[in-house]
């Protein structure tokens, strides 16, 4: 018995019979990837070899570098699983990672899966994901574009906050909310694109996203979270949603450059330093005839120079309703919703140029195209620009623009977009912004982008022949491998 107890206790104490945290591993290219199976559903999950202190033991496991692809589909003793998710913290700390290319079976990727992955620049995300965890890639500091697929219907708090170099989001139609701290901290970001059926932004969704200056929050919105945009400094322009009934503490506060807010009759209730250290907001339109009730602080710092607009009629009620009172020049609006708006917000805007008062129904708005874009018309196909109306009912416009690219390009050699091959993947390089479309040979759509990075890769599952599409350029035939 002796024998047998100290033959036991070296065995722990060498770590030998310890539970692995995975069940098996498999050879993605040159890289290493671990997996837990189920053997009677025959799916599997990329995860981490180490434990809960080390997800990857320096020494012991070779952090995947570059270029990590997650296959859609592994073989491990002769049976095939299928990819189905990324477990929490299955990249955590790969440091050394700069393209992810994820399988397109897989619907979920876990909290925390690539926190800390420095060096991504770039993730190609599957077409079938429904989820993205928590924190999932947190202070990937050098990724800067994020196009999420149709059929994602949830993001993780905090999912991509600190990415501080991510200049553009494009989120899907399918995705009705943003969770708290989302985006915040990501400075870089001045291009997003909400869903049509947003319902709710957290608290701090969009905090200290110094470079946004457009944004267009959809009617469907019925709740923004306290400190939802703090500090994004470029804001110059804010149309609330009609359903909201109250702007939360914090909403706006620090938004420096913010000049033109408009708050929807729904709105009952201002909260504590909601535009506060506003300095440049100059114009304010109100449309709720009982004057919302407003903290103290709600406006603190802002001009009581700034004009604010009231229904016709209200004049009486907002010069002695609290706060709203201390602003010298109340003027009458005539109440109708005047609604203008680009169809693609990361294409252009649409401002006022002259608003309709209780007197003169008379309004004029112009598109302003965004680098790269034109405005092309107007819902109703006038391609008037500026246009003047006469607002008498609620109305609608929509700017649509198209887009042109940059400055013709150079068809030397040295200034063409450059297609290059690999396993599994088609790489373009100095794409030049220009919209990008792979199609296989019997003519179907493989990938698109509107407008692309300076350099994309795209993840091609199956081998064979390929026509790569850029811009107006004449198409090029590719061959991809297994």
């Amino acid at each position: 018995m002796k024998r047998l107890y100290w033959a036991l206790l070296i065995l722990l104490s060498t770590g030998i019979g310890e539970a692995k945290a995975y069940d098996v591993s498999v050879l993605s290219g040159n890289t290493l990837l671990y997996y837990n199976i189920d053997t009677t559903n025959h799916t599997a999950v990329v995860t981490f070899p180490g434990d809960s202190n080390n997800y990857w033991i320096p020494g012991q496991h070779h952090q995947p570098a570059d270029t990590l692809i997650i296959p859609s589909t592994i073989t491990h003793e002769g049976v095939t699983y299928v990819v189905r998710a990324i477990d929490h913290h299955a990249f955590a700390n790969c440091y050394d990672l700069r393209l992810v290319m994820i399988g397109d079976s897989v619907s979920e990727i876990g909290d925390y899966a690539f926190r800390y992955c420095n060096q991504i620049r770039s993730v190609v995300f599957p077409s079938r994901l429904i989820k993205v965890g928590a924190y999932a890639f947190e202070s990937c500091i050098d990724l800067k574009r994020v196009q999420l697929p149709e059929g994602l219907t949830e993001l993780g708090e905090g999912c991509f906050t600190t990415c501080r170099m991510l200049d553009s989001v494009f989120l899907p139609q399918s995705l009705t909310m943003i969770p708290s701290y989302a985006f915040s901290c990501c400075n870089s970001l001045n291009r997003i694109v909400l869903p049509n059926a947003l319902t709710t932004i957290g608290q701090f969704a969009f905090n200290d996203c110094a470079a946004l200056h457009h944004l267009r929050l959809p009617h469907s919105i019925v709740h923004i979270g306290g400190s939802a945009f703090f500090n994004c400094r470029q804001l110059q322009s804010i149309e609330l949603p009609r359903q909201l009934d109250t702007i939360k503490a914090y909403t706006f506060r620090d938004c420096s450059q913010l000049r033109h807010v408009r708050i929807p009759a729904s709105v009952t209730k201002i909260e504590g330093n909601s535009f506060a250290n506003d300095y440049n907001l100059s114009d304010i339109i109100t449309l709720n005839p009982i004057p919302p009730i407003v903290d103290a602080n709600a406006f603190l710092n802002v001009p009581r120079s700034a004009t604010v607009h009231i229904p016709c009629g209200s004049t009486a009620d907002y010069s002695t309703a609290s706060v709203w009172s201390e602003f010298g020049n109340l003027m009458e609006y005539h109440g109708y919703n005047f609604e203008c708006y680009a169809d693609d917000s990361s294409m252009g805007t649409v401002e006022v140029i002259v608003e309709p008062t209780c007197t003169d129904s008379t309004a004029i708005v112009q598109a302003i195209p965004f680098e790269y874009y034109r405005f092309n018309r107007w819902q109703d196909g006038d391609t008037a620009n500026p246009r003047t109306i006469d607002v008498t009912v609620d109305s609608l416009l929509v700017a649509y623009f198209i887009y042109v690219g940059p400055t013709a390009i150079n068809e030397s050699a040295a200034e063409l977009p450059l297609v290059s091959v690999s396993a599994g993947s088609i790489a373009v390089t100095r794409t030049h912004g220009l919209p990008i479309r792979i199609f296989s040979t019997d003519g179907r759509l493989i990938h698109a982008t509107s407008h692309s990075a300076e350099s994309q890769c795209f993840a091609i599952r199956l081998p064979g022949v390929y026509l790569v599409q850029i811009g107006e350029l004449p198409a090029r035939k590719v061959v991809v491998l297994p």
